[in-house]
């Protein structure tokens, strides 16, 4: 059994001085399973991360992390003394577009590209890509979240191997990321449940009922007993005063007709009740920040909120406290006309799955730095119908007018996407069944499979070295 280090940006919540609690992020969430991977593997892991405070030591699970402080302008100096306090091989989980100077051997792996802005200046670029070609040089193989980054570098990088790309999307745990009961189908739960109940109550009443019905009429109740006496409350007292009826086979093939057409009348008026009721509502799951589509996501729910009256909209993601977007954010919402509609909560990986539940689409409205997002496959595998603009790896999971809808990044067009689908309840309804189905082939038992065989070969390949020497 040995350790395995995870060199990374982010991990335990070093943006909010919280270092014990890590943070909820996608990264933070891969780096999670990536653990559990390695234990279940034999080996023990141990996380060394970027601070933006002091350094610390703290312990998350069954995992060891230390925290470096740094200089934003020199991350290569904090990894190069992260690499030098690792113990084992090392695996570079981030921050691969920087000129890292990596020990040999190790691994890499790419979370989505986030150098993907327009306006980012074209000698930016060009750095990215020499850097990137750094990483390719200097790694034995970098794993990848989408197809994105493997075509960056194809197109920008020189190799020989192919196979020193490798890629392994996110994943989702299907068996728990299921979607809700539907509430029709609850709703005849409860109706089915409350008339056997019904019955049963009566049937325990039928000798008293027998004996009223035989011996009584309405204007002469049994000598010293009031009418409704011996008789359930739950029970309508209209049952008691009905006139007998003409049973004539006509009668009953028709009064059956009349049952089912008014329990079917029922049933479907109480659905549309519920249905016009009920507010819909749009979940944001992602973090509060620019590169997550904060800004339009904002001024779409302005334009929503002021046009649909019964609509709400959840943000349901962390914020760094203190940042400008954090502040601007809570600002807003503060004082915003219609705050009494916006939500905002911060899930932890496992709790998050209620507030699909309680929501009819799920917005992905990222601007740049997307991999094949945690939350959009989350949302899918819950069965919630996706609107989400073609940044990244997002582009890998919903093929627009299929299972979700794809847009380009900005506020337009994602507001024109949400008012259709919040306008069409049978759309949301066939997006989200097929959505369903394609987050079963992103189900998290391949992704350990496949990072397993990943790991036993750079593991082998490690122990090999270590020999030699």
């Amino acid at each position: 059994m040995g350790v395995v280090s995870i060199l990374t940006h982010s991990f335990t919540d070093g943006y909010n001085r919280e270092f014990a609690r890590v943070f909820g992020g996608g990264l933070e969430r891969y780096i999670l399973d990536l653990c559990s991977v390695i234990h279940e593997m034999g080996h023990i892991p141990e996380v060394h991360q970027l601070s933006y405070f002091e350094a610390f030591q703290t312990r998350t699970g069954q995992i060891d992390v230390f925290g470096y402080p740094y200089d934003m302008n020199d991350v290569p100096e904090a990894f190069a003394r992260m690499a030098e306090a690792a113990r084992g091989p090392i695996i570079y989980a981030s921050c691969i577009w920087q000129p890292i100077a990596y020990k040999p051997g190790s691994l890499g792996i790419c979370h989505g590209i986030n150098w993907d802005r327009p306006g980012l200046p074209l000698e930016t670029k060009q750095q990215v890509a020499e850097h990137i070609q750094q990483a390719v040089d200097g790694l034995l193989n970098i794993v990848s979240v989408d197809s994105h980054f493997q075509t960056y570098c194809r197109a920008s990088c020189t190799f020989s191997d192919p196979a020193q790309l490798i890629l392994i999307p996110n994943a989702v745990d299907t068996s728990y990321f299921t979607p809700a009961p539907p509430r029709r189908q609850m709703q005849q739960e409860q109706e089915a449940q409350w008339l056997s109940q019904w019955k049963e109550d009566l049937e325990q009443h039928e000798d008293s009922l027998d004996r009223i019905f035989i011996s009584s009429t309405p204007d002469a109740p049994p000598p010293g007993l009031e009418r409704d006496q011996h008789i359930d409350a739950d029970v309508p007292k209209s049952m008691l005063t009905q006139k007998p009826e003409v049973h004539s086979e006509e009668n009953e093939e028709s009064k059956e007709s009349k049952e089912q057409h008014d329990g079917f009348t029922v049933a479907n008026k109480l659905n549309e009740q519920d249905a016009i009721s009920r507010p819909v509502r749009i979940l944001y799951p992602r973090r509060v920040s620019l590169e997550r589509g904060i800004i339009p996501m904002m001024l779409a729910a302005d334009q929503l909120l002021g046009a649909f009256p019964d609509l709400e909209i959840e943000f349901a993601g962390e914020l760094v406290e203190g940042s400008t977007v954090g502040r601007s954010f809570r600002y807003w919402h503060r004082t915003h006309p219609h705050a009494n509609r916006i939500f905002h909560r911060t899930y932890d990986f496992r709790d998050i799955r209620e507030a699909y539940h309680h929501a009819d689409i799920a917005v992905i409205p990222t601007i740049f730095s997307e991999g094949t997002s945690y939350a959009c496959l989350e949302a899918m595998s819950c069965g919630l119908p996706v609107v989400a603009s073609n940044v990244g790896g997002l582009n890998d999971l919903i093929q627009d007018g299929f299972n979700g809808l794809l847009v380009p990044p900005n506020q337009e067009a994602l507001t024109a996407a949400l008012v259709r689908l919040v306008q069409d309840r049978a759309e949301r309804e066939r997006l989200g069944i097929y959505a369903r189905e394609t987050a079963l082939a992103y189900d998290l038992s391949r992704w350990k499979r496949k990072w397993s065989e990943v790991l036993r070969t750079f593991l082998a390949d490690a122990d090999m070295k270590e020999g030699v020497r």
